[in-house]
């Protein structure tokens, strides 16, 4: 039953997650509001785009196709980690017509441990001012700068503080039709740490994290994508999205303390060099990504380096730790860079 229910969970959330990059038309929400403009984000205290946003599209005839999430991993240095999902689907207007909830997964070499608190009429609060969401007494919350996520649910708890830095940054666009979805990257690097009580034993991890915010009105499963995200010594980070079913949309980004350059796809491109199935889901396990635009170029790879299984032992959704190397040019200085980082691939039937 624990798998059924994860699979189910995981499978409500991939339609929508992915094609979140380029501008959308007047019909839409405005983009100007959540691009990485210095003029609205010249600070680490973050204004509404990292707060809900249900309100502004409330009255949209599709409301019912409403999702909001907002996403936090850690990768711990001793091999383990943490992601975190704190979600609100439907209208939620109508606690009949929607549902809100807390996705945790403590990653783990041997075994990893889900936990999903979401049930009917669950109580929760959203603050349309800054990121501080409430879901059963869970939060998802930002203060003086650092993001603070607090868990618990029958003698499983976490506690994360993640200490971002990197340019915010994000965009929004029209997926076909009535659908759209938005983006916003408000940590797109950084450290983090977090204490662990699961099964009478405590933990602390620290390494890696990254944060971002997703949101949006679409049906789910109606697309495939790619994304991924490496922070290369706390000094940048390169991520990159790829979404649609035919013409793809997205690009690769790089971003550190000051900048952050765009590569659109079609002067981006992916190429899937090497396939495993895993728990009969088919993962590329070697990819190949470059492009170029003005001053900057990129050349890297991404290959798997471990698959965590979300689910019951060897059962279960793969979640993909990945290794990057390569180089990147900007303004003819040339760097090459190695890291690890999740990345993601959803097809609209993954098996």
């Amino acid at each position: 039953m624990k798998f059924v229910v994860i699979f189910l969970f995981f499978i409500l959330i991939a339609g929508a997650i992915g094609s979140n990059y380029e501008n959308m038309n007047n019909s839409m929400p405005e983009t100007d509001s959540i691009f990485d403009k210095k003029s609205t984000i010249s600070t680490i205290f973050y204004d509404k785009n990292d707060a809900a946003h249900f309100k502004y599209h409330e009255n949209e005839s599709h409301i019912l196709q409403w999702y909001e999430w907002w996403y936090a991993n850690l990768k711990g240095e001793n091999g383990k980690g943490i992601v975190t999902i704190f979600f609100t689907l439907g209208d939620l207007n109508n606690p009949i017509l929607s549902t809100a909830g807390v996705f945790v997964a403590f990653l783990d070499e041997k075994e990893s441990i889900e936990k999903i608190t979401c049930y009917p009429f669950i109580d929760y609060s959203l603050d349309y001012e800054k990121c501080n969401v409430s879901i059963a007494g869970n939060r998802f919350y930002e203060k003086d700068g650092t993001f603070i996520i607090e868990y618990e649910e029958k003698g499983f708890s976490i506690s994360m503080k993640l200490y971002p830095e990197g340019k915010p940054f994000g965009n929004a666009t029209k997926i076909k039709d009535w659908q759209w979805a938005a983006w916003y990257v408000a940590m797109p690097y950084g450290k983090g740490e977090a204490w662990v009580k699961c099964k009478g034993r405590e933990y602390y991890i620290k390494g890696n994290a990254y944060h971002d915010h997703n949101w949006g009105i679409s049906k789910k499963m109606d697309f495939k994508w790619d994304w991924g995200e490496f922070n290369v010594n706390n000094e940048f980070a390169i991520i990159y999205g790829f979404a649609g079913n035919g013409e793809r949309k997205g690009g690769i980004h790089f971003v550190n303390g000051s900048d952050h350059i765009f590569i659109p796809y079609g002067e981006a491109k992916i190429e899937y060099i090497e396939w495993e199935r895993i728990c009969g889901f088919k993962e590329p396990t070697k990819m190949h990504l470059y492009g170029q635009q003005e001053n900057i170029s990129i050349d890297f790879y991404v290959e798997l380096q471990k698959a965590y299984m979300l689910g019951y032992k060897k059962i279960g959704k793969p979640y993909l730790l990945g290794k990057t190397y390569g180089s990147i040019k900007i303004n003819g200085k040339e760097m090459r860079f190695s890291s690890v980082g999740f990345y993601e691939h959803h097809e609209i039937m993954p098996w």
